[in-house]
């Protein structure tokens, strides 16, 4: 009896740890934990919108759109030169149908810009897809749209554009913007700017940096119940 209480004292955590099971059982976890640590490190990533360069933007890209005359919106908010501007921005398609949000020009006049897109709205514009020269921009967070003044934005979202180029059914489209070139110029507007949407700092996701924080705690958690199944199976044969 003395033999198996001295028995029961002498087993510890690493002893039963060092087991060839409990070996393999260590190497799984820590196979899961690495899995979801280059999880968390890729969802923190993308926790950080990072701001194009002008370098980036100024690089031009040709897309044949046709314009949706129905879907012409006025984005507000834009800051220039400690001035407010408007950017007007439209809806198109190309040849395979696939939506392209477009910023047309801008006005640090609000009529101004209501009246190019009156008359963008009511013009006789040829069907035809047309050469559309510009720069690429990344979308933007949604926010609150005025109840009183729907055509009249806070930002550049495309998940919130589509909602409202097409709320009955799903709409096919691009993951970014086109900041037009050579438009502008033919309604008295001036091209979109993009000094107004640079920040100096990057945006935060904080979606994406809890879903993060979650990956991390999971890791943890795969080394902890390697370390409780451990336990468990030490307090076992101590009782016995």
């Amino acid at each position: 009896m003395a033999s198996l209480q001295n028995k029961a004292t002498r087993l510890s955590f690493w002893r039963v740890a060092v087991r060839p099971k409990y070996v393999a059982g260590l190497l799984l976890a820590l196979l899961a934990a690495s899995a979801f640590a280059w999880l968390g490190q890729w969802q923190l990533e993308r926790s950080f919108t990072k701001d194009q360069t002008v370098e980036e933007i100024q690089q031009t890209v040709t897309v044949e759109t046709m314009l949706d005359q129905k879907n012409i919106y006025i984005v507000e908010g834009r800051v220039q030169d400690q001035k407010q501007v408007f950017w007007l921005i439209a809806n198109s398609k190309d040849k395979s149908g696939k939506s392209l949000t477009l910023a047309l020009g801008q006005s640090d006049s609000l009529l101004k810009v209501e009246a190019v897109r009156f008359e963008l709205q009511n013009a006789a514009i040829a069907q035809a897809f047309m050469p559309t020269i510009g720069s690429w921009l990344p979308t933007e967070a949604p926010e609150k749209v005025d109840a009183d003044k729907p055509y009249l934005l806070k930002s550049v979202s495309i998940a919130q554009l589509l909602n409202l180029y097409s709320p009955d059914k799903p709409l096919a489209s691009y993951n970014d913007f086109l900041v037009v070139k050579g438009f502008a110029a033919n309604y008295s507007l001036k091209l979109a700017d993009i000094s107004a949407v640079l920040h100096p700092a990057p945006a935060i996701n904080w979606l994406s940096a809890f879903y993060a924080a979650e990956w991390v705690l999971f890791a943890g958690f795969a080394v902890f119940l390697w370390g409780r199944t451990v336990k468990d199976a030490l307090d076992a044969e101590r009782l016995n």
